[in-house]
C-alpha cells in the first residue's frame, strides 16, 4: 500500500484522487474480512424484535429412562407412539433371585415378630399352668424322700441297713429337693414375664429383619422399570432379550409430555436485556414452509451458559455464552421433539 501512496506524490491531481480512492477502498476490504466471522452483522438489524434459533421439546422435558441395574431384558411393554401413565411397568430385567430374595427377607421379618411378641405377652395361661403341676410334683417327690429318710435313720443306728443304703436315701432327697427348686424358679420365670432387655434385643432383631427386607425389596423394584410421567414414547432403544446396562449412555427410552410444546432457545448475550417473560414469539421451521407457530416467553434462565444449537459453520464461535428461555408454543402444533426452529421475539410490546 505505501509504493501506491509514494505514486500518487508523482502523478496529476486528477490521478492522484483516483489512486487514493482505490486506496480506501482497498484498506476498507482489508479492515472488513479481517472482522469475526461468526459476529452477526447488526447494522441492519430489527430492533423491534431478537432472533434466536431453538429445539423443540415436551412441556415435561425429555426423559430419559435408564436402568438402574443391569441385567437381560425380559419384557418391553412400549413401543414408539404409546401413550403411557406414570408409574406404568413399561420394562421388566429378569429377576427371579431377586423375587426369592424378597421372599426370604419376608419370612425372616414374620419370625423376629412372633418372637417379639412372644416376649412382649409374656407365658400363656397353659404354660403357667404346667408349670404350677410341675413344681407340685417336686414338692411330693421331695417329701416322700424326706420321709424315706426319716425311716432309714433309726435303722442305721441298729445297723439293719447298709452304710450305702442310707448314702442312696439321702442322695434322692438331695435330687428331689433340687428339683423342686428348679420347678419353683421356672414357675416365677413364667409368671414374672420377660426382661426389658430381652424385648429390646427382640426388637433389634425385627428392625434389622425389616431393613433387609426393604432392601431386597427396592432392589426387586429396581428390575421393574417404570414410567416417571404421564407422556409418550418418542423413542425406544433396546428391545426384548437385549442386556440393559446400569447407568448406560444407551437408554431404554425416551418419554415426554407432549399434551404441549415448547422451544428451548439460544439467546446471545448481546440481547438478553431485551427479552423478558410474556412477550410474545414467532415460531418458524425451514420443514414448514411458509408456517409461523405464535408462543409466549414463560421462563428466562438467571445463568449464562455455552451454545445448546450448532450450525455446523465452521466460523461459528463454539465459545459463546447464551442465555436460554423456554417459549410455550399456542395450542397444539404437529412439530416433531427435537425439531430445530428460528424464534422471533417481539420486544417492543411491554409484556402483560
Amino acid at each position: 500500500m505505501i509504493p501506491v501512496l509514494a505514486a500518487c506524490r508523482r502523478h496529476s491531481p486528477v490521478l492522484r484522487a483516483a489512486t487514493l480512492g482505490v486506496a480506501v477502498f482497498v484498506l476498507a476490504a482489508c479492515h472488513a474480512g479481517s472482522a469475526d466471522p461468526a459476529a452477526p452483522d447488526r447494522a441492519g438489524m430489527d430492533s423491534s424484535r431478537v432472533v434466536a434459533g431453538g429445539l423443540v421439546e415436551p412441556v415435561s422435558e425429555e426423559r430419559v429412562i435408564i436402568p438402574q441395574i443391569s441385567g437381560r431384558l425380559a419384557r418391553v411393554a412400549i413401543a414408539e407412539g404409546d401413550v403411557v401413565s406414570a408409574g406404568q411397568l413399561i420394562a421388566e430385567i429378569e429377576n427371579a433371585d431377586l423375587r426369592a430374595d424378597m421372599a426370604a427377607a419376608a419370612a425372616e421379618v414374620d419370625l423376629r415378630q412372633a418372637e417379639l411378641d412372644r416376649l412382649r405377652h409374656g407365658a400363656r395361661a397353659e404354660e403357667i399352668a404346667e408349670a404350677t403341676a410341675g413344681l407340685a410334683a417336686a414338692e411330693s417327690a421331695e417329701r416322700l424322700a424326706e420321709a424315706a429318710q426319716r425311716r432309714d435313720q433309726p435303722l442305721l443306728q441298729r445297723k439293719l441297713i447298709s452304710q450305702s443304703r442310707w448314702d442312696q436315701s439321702r442322695a434322692e432327697l438331695e435330687m428331689a429337693t433340687a428339683e423342686r427348686q428348679r420347678a419353683a424358679a421356672a414357675l416365677r420365670l413364667f409368671q414374672a414375664g420377660a426382661r426389658i432387655e430381652d424385648i429390646h434385643a427382640g426388637e433389634a432383631r425385627l428392625a434389622a429383619a425389616v431393613a433387609s427386607r426393604e432392601r431386597a425389596s427396592a432392589q426387586f423394584g429396581k428390575s421393574q422399570i417404570r414410567s416417571p410421567i404421564d407422556g409418550v414414547v418418542l423413542k425406544r432403544d433396546l428391545r426384548e432379550g437385549e442386556t440393559a446396562v446400569a447407568l448406560s449412555p444407551v437408554p431404554l427410552a425416551r418419554i415426554g409430555d407432549t399434551s404441549q410444546l415448547r422451544v428451548r432457545a439460544d439467546i446471545d448475550e448481546l440481547d438478553i436485556a431485551r427479552v423478558r417473560v410474556g412477550q410474545t414469539v414467532d415460531v418458524r421451521s425451514d420443514a414448514f414452509a411458509g408456517q409461523s407457530f405464535p408462543g409466549s416467553v414463560i421462563h428466562v434462565s438467571q445463568r449464562m451458559g455455552r451454545r445448546n444449537l450448532s450450525s455446523g459453520d465452521p466460523a461459528e464461535k463454539q465459545d459463546a455464552k447464551i442465555l436460554e428461555a423456554l417459549i410455550l408454543l399456542e395450542g397444539h402444533p404437529d412439530l416433531p421433539v427435537g425439531l430445530r426452529v428460528d424464534v422471533f421475539i417481539e420486544t417492543t410490546r411491554a409484556p402483560d
